[in-house]
């Protein structure tokens, strides 16, 4: 904005209604995690920002319209008749804006029955007054008028400050003329009627000629164009009408007078919790956040004395919030720097260094003094708080300390009420849900090859930020539990996510065992068919290139082979040579065949074979993945370090890959695998009868709906047909349409779109379920599963096309694969029990998706095996019986059925 104004004596007049709708319309597809829409939100805020930056205001205020009659409607009712009502994401957001303006410290001012336009009139006609200069934020035209007499309009969108002069260039007339043109010109948005047949040029035409309404009015003969002449003729009262409707009022009976507009400091905690929530990270990291309560301090403990002191007192105050620090990113393999442990409200918040070599460190309590003193507290009745409380508990039960069960979970917390959170680390929930900031422990070692290991860093800075960390779990407990309760999850985590961090602690610390030998020899093998594929590749390809280079490849299957390009890639422009389009050429060339054949080999080995023998834990001799809570947006489980969840099962080498998982001697491998899961829970869902008079007949279901689709005898369903009708039954949960049904299936267009239209039309409620699901997704913009777990689809509501259609697929598809999710977790807490009651040995190790894998004793397989069939067929009653498929063997490929379930 031109230097013009003096920001101390200036008043600034913000026309917030305006500015909103631009900012509305400016800026699209701008949305929440949860999908609150803040497109408005955040351009007005920026706008208003940059005002408050660049001019540095003391008097502003924003003025907003009320919803409701004006005095404007008396004088004609149909005064903005035809101007339909504000789009539902805009007005939703008019709230967020008013805070935005209270957090900055900006006032605002608004009246009934009176617009934004005539507030700014009477406030800047009372500031010129007072002889104060006057600038009023706007893009209207209608405010044009107001120019003079020391009173400017600036258009932030233009960044052009316009005073007389200005607004006759840029207007065509002088701003006491403004409204004159209005009335002749009319506004359709206003449903001001003006004159008929004349418009924007026209209206400043006539007026530049005749100086004003009136004058042009009396002498209306005079005009040469006929439509204008009989137009103002006619309709004379029209052009007073709309100059009226045009005039902004100066005289509303405002009780502020300008001195009192003064922008106050911004609530740096305000804004920065409301930036948090509508998720405008950038703007929230310019307001100073209120560090984590500490209690009046922390204290190092050194002594056993101090230690049971502490632990007495901790153990009388209620809830006990606990951070325990490790020195290896994976805890099965982590030893324990520190214990932090924090009171209610932050109280009593201590660190107990355990691990500390750092030069000049004080002497420690021995750390199994420690924990044998920490006993008490972490086994008693004291209700534990923590956040990733599987790893705390994965670090002590190593030690022999046998936690009670953790009573909250931050981090769980916090992926139940968002999934799509943009992190579920300790110092993202807590900025999130309370504005607070909270040390990180990268902070104080640095990170890349350069970081610090814990034990290496004074203790006095690593007790700062531990007892930080414990207090900020204690500090955002209340909210997460409100927010769980409003959000009806709160049995969802107490029942359920908590019981299954226990049990997949236990899973994690036992591990699963690993033949190397095997490996090595499947290692050695698949080299020598790496180097056979090779050969036959260059040979293929005409001479030796680098298999592994996009570039070259590209050079050899599109330049040198002449085979039809695929499409480009976005970085290099070059040629993809991607999985789809080397399916795509391997229909007719050999050489992308043998490339799919070459690179799925190579990452198995690199993946799985050369690097599962390096995992192996030297202590136990066993691999130890995490089982991952807060990852899967469905609420599956994932795993990682390593991944034993993306085993390829459908090809004969990553069958082989399972051959290496071995239990303990005396022990066999016993697989639990749910039969069609999804299929039963979608039929329990979506009520079908047929569908679930299938599954209770114990029939073939894909028999079953390839006999209704295509009208004969299930006896006389042909293996194709069963295929088919396969395809759509495991399609239609993932939002399978015509087109992928057609490729994958090898069938035509019209035909895919026939099966489809025919399946919906024998199965009519699955079709109503997944219609009354869509619906609900883009009415509320998220789903739940049957145990009420949610899943936010912002896109849903966006603009982009395809992201809304891939949304749509994943409501569907969550509500169906969430629920499994959650049924196979609630087998799990329950299987773990039933083990744990029986007195047995077995063990689960294992969890991939649908299916449970258990070490067993051989002398017990049976027994357990009736365990577990009894206990996850009855774990959750449906409408339809849920089937368990059960083998056993002694690895993870080498299993015979103990129970076969049609599938």
């Amino acid at each position: 904005m031109p230097s013009r104004t003096d920001p101390e004596n200036t008043l600034f007049l913000v026309d917030g209604t305006s500015n909103l709708f631009r900012a509305f319309f400016a800026i699209r597809a701008l949305r929440t995690s949860k999908g609150v829409p803040t497109n408005a939100v955040y351009g007005f805020t920026t706008m208003l920002r940059k005002l408050l930056r660049d001019r540095q205001p003391r008097l502003l205020a924003v003025a907003f319209d009320l919803a409701g009659p004006t005095f404007r409607h008396e004088a004609y009712a149909d005064y903005k008749a035809n101007r339909p009502e504000p789009p539902a994401d805009l007005v939703a957001q008019i709230p967020h804006v008013k805070q935005v303006c209270r957090v900055l410290g900006v006032p605002m001012v608004e009246m009934a029955g009176y617009e934004a336009d005539d507030l700014i009139g009477t406030l800047a006609e009372r500031g010129r007054r007072e002889g104060r200069p006057v600038v009023i934020v706007a893009s209207d035209k209608d405010l044009l008028q107001l120019v003079g007499g020391g009173v400017l309009v600036y258009n932030p969108i233009k960044d052009l400050l316009l005073d007389e002069e200005g607004v006759e260039t840029l207007f065509g007339v002088r701003p006491e003329q403004v409204r004159d043109v209005l009335a002749l010109a009319g506004d359709s948005s206003d449903n001001i009627p003006g004159v008929p047949g004349i418009g924007d040029k026209g209206a400043r035409d006539l007026i530049r000629r005749y100086g004003d309404l009136e004058t042009l009015l009396s002498r209306a003969d005079t005009v040469q164009r006929k439509s204008y002449r009989e137009g103002l003729q006619n309709h004379a009262d029209s052009a007073r009408l709309s100059r009226e409707l045009a005039t902004i009022r100066l005289d509303v009976p405002i009780a502020l007078e300008p001195s009192a507009l003064l922008v106050e400091r911004p609530d740096d905690s305000a804004a920065r919790a409301l930036f948090l929530d509508l998720e405008f990270d950038s703007l929230a990291s310019e307001f100073t956040a209120p560090l984590v309560p500490s209690g009046g301090g922390h204290t190092v403990i050194l002594t056993t004395a101090e230690l049971e002191g502490a632990i007495e007192r901790l153990s009388g105050r209620g809830p006990c919030a606990i951070h325990v620090l490790r020195d290896h990113a994976e805890p099965v393999r982590a030893g324990i720097v520190g214990v932090a442990l924090s009171g209610p409200d932050g109280s009593e918040p201590c660190y107990i260094p355990l691990a500390h070599q750092a030069p000049g460190a004080p002497a420690q309590i021995p750390e199994n003094v420690a924990l044998d003193r920490l006993g008490p507290l972490l086994t008693g009745e004291v209700r534990l708080l923590g956040h990733d409380v599987k790893s705390d508990r994965v670090l002590l039960t190593r030690r022999g300390i046998r936690v009670a069960e953790f009573g909250f979970d931050t981090m769980i917390a916090s992926y139940l009420l968002n999934p799509s959170r943009r992190s579920h680390t300790l110092e993202t929930v807590a900025q999130d849900i309370a504005g607070l900031s909270v040390p990180t422990l990268a902070s104080l070692q640095g990170t890349g090859a350069r970081a610090v290991p814990l034990n290496g860093i004074a203790v006095d800075r690593v007790a700062a930020v531990a007892c930080a960390r414990a207090a900020a779990v204690m500090a955002i407990v209340d909210r997460l539990e409100a927010g769980l309760e409003a959000d009806g999850l709160t049995s969802l985590l107490v029942d359920l996510e908590l019981p299954l961090a226990s049990v997949l602690a236990e899973m994690e610390l036992h591990g699963v065992g690993i033949d190397r030998d095997f490996l090595g020899g499947l290692s050695r093998r698949w080299e020598e068919e790496l180097a056979t594929l090779t050969a036959a590749i260059h040979s293929l390809a005409g001479g030796a290139f680098n298999i592994n280079s996009p570039k070259q490849l590209g050079e050899v299957l599109f330049g040198k082979l002449g085979l039809r390009p695929g499409k480009k890639t976005q970085k290099t422009r070059s040629f993809s040579t991607g999985v789809e389009v080397l399916e795509d050429l391997s229909l007719s060339h050999e050489l992308p065949r043998k490339i799919l054949e070459y690179r799925s080999l190579q990452k198995l080995k690199s993946t799985y074979v050369d690097t599962l023998p390096g995992l192996v834990h030297s202590d136990t001799g066993r691999v130890h993945s995490t089982f991952n809570q807060t990852v899967a947006a469905t609420g599956r489980l994932s795993s990682s370090d390593p991944n034993l969840q993306n085993i390829p099962i459908r090809t004969e080498q990553g069958r082989q890959i399972r051959r290496a998982f071995v239990p303990i001697p005396g022990c066999v491998l016993l697989s639990a695998d749910y039969s069609q899961i999804e299929l039963r829970v979608l039929a329990h869902l979506c009520g079908d009868q047929a569908m679930q008079r299938a599954f209770h007949d114990g029939e073939d279901i894909h028999r079953r709906t390839a006999s209704e689709i295509f009208g004969v005898h299930r006896d006389l369903v042909t293996d194709e047909m069963r295929r088919r009708a396969k395809a759509v039954n495991f399609g239609i949960i993932y939002g399978m349409g015509p087109h992928r049904l057609a490729r994958e299936q090898g069938m035509p267009f019209k035909e895919a779109t026939r099966f489809i239209a025919e399946y919906f039309d024998r199965f009519p409620k699955v079709k109503a379920y997944i219609d009354a699901t869509v619906a609900l997704a883009e009415s509320e913009g998220r789903v739940r599963t049957l145990l009420r777990r949610i899943r936010y689809f912002p896109e849903i509501k966006g603009a982009n096309r395809v992201a809304r259609q891939q949304a749509i697929r994943a409501a569907v598809n969550t509500t169906i694969q969430g629920t499994a999710a959650d049924i196979i977790k609630e087998a799990m807490v329950a299987l773990h029990r039933r083990l744990v009651a029986d007195g047995s040995k077995a063990r689960m190790i294992l969890q991939v998706h649908d299916e449970l894998v258990l070490e067993v004793p051989e002398g017990n397989l049976e027994g357990i095996a009736a365990t577990v069939r009894e206990v996850m067929a009855k774990v959750r009653p449906l409408d339809v019986p849920l089937v368990v498929d059960l083998k056993a063997g002694p690895n993870w490929l080498d299993m015979k059925p103990l129970h076969r379930s049609q599938n």
